[in-house]
């Protein structure tokens, strides 16, 4: 279905969940920064939400609403189909139009990165590809998977199964749609949590898109450095060096690197 036409958000101070009680249809999601949260509805809820506080002041401090048209949204830019890497991403609510050869993913972009136009999305299809071409790992572990496009690539490129981690509420939310869009509930294994507490699966390709402090700790788990394939990526302009130096320590060797717009996206191989 299209997305609403409005979001209505609300800042709250402190570190909490809401009840379920303001988790209902109208609810898209929550997104946490430091000691803040922000609630997400399609509708407004400020009145629900005061009166939530009042009753539990030891749960936050309410400090404001905003009212946004989702086209102002950064995931929400008015989205259309687009082909990469072979790949054919079309939002769930235009009627799909692949051409032979197309690999079609139906996707909801949500309020979370991951509708196939960031940089990032787009130069890891493009490693995949790669990757598939001369390769075909059967496990992939997808570590800041955000909507969860490049999970539903890795099992439309010939994956056997897939295990997604998230941390973003919004995102994870939204992947799990775009999972059940392309009826993948029984390959794709989605988790909510921090991808540095889920480098023990085995798995013969790993992708993380993610930022850069994360990729640094990744980089110094041991086991996290037992796959054979990995594709970084969420590196910006000068945080490339530091990632190589950072890559330079360990035993995995640079295969590719590509870049759009200051954006880079690196794939290695553990020789």
């Amino acid at each position: 279905m299209p997305p609403p036409e409005k979001l209505y958000i609300y800042e709250i101070a402190g570190r909490l969940n809401p009840p379920q009680a303001l988790t209902g249809g109208d609810f898209l999601g929550c997104w946490r920064e430091g000691d803040y949260i922000y609630l997400f509805y399609s509708v407004p809820k400020e009145a629900e939400v005061r009166a939530w506080l009042a009753a539990h002041p030891e749960s936050g401090r309410y400090n404001s609403e905003t009212v946004l048209n989702y086209a102002d949204w950064e995931a929400g830019r008015h989205l259309k189909p687009t082909r990469v890497a072979g790949f054919y991403l079309c939002p769930v609510w235009e009627t799909p139009e692949p051409e032979p050869g197309d690999i079609l993913l139906s996707i909801e972009p949500g309020l979370a990165f991951g509708s196939g136009y960031h940089p990032t999305t787009r130069l890891c299809l493009q490693l995949m590809r790669r990757v598939y071409d001369q390769d075909t790992p059967g496990l992939v572990l997808d570590l800041g998977t955000g909507t969860g496009v490049l999970s539903l690539a890795a099992m439309a490129l010939g994956a056997r199964r897939v295990v997604a981690v998230e941390y973003n509420d919004l995102a994870a939310r939204t992947a799990h749609r775009n999972i059940r869009h392309n009826c993948k509930e029984e390959e794709i294994l989605l988790i909510q949590g921090d991808a540095r507490q889920f480098t023990h699966p085995a798995a013969d390709l790993v992708l993380a898109n993610i930022h850069l402090d994360v990729l640094l700790d990744l980089l110094s788990i041991p086991e996290f450095l037992t796959k054979k394939w990995y594709i970084f990526s969420g590196i910006l302009g000068t945080q490339m060096e530091q990632f190589r130096a950072a890559l330079a320590a360990t035993p995995l060797k640079i295969v590719a690197a590509l870049d759009e717009n200051l954006w880079f996206a690196v794939l290695a191989v553990n020789l």
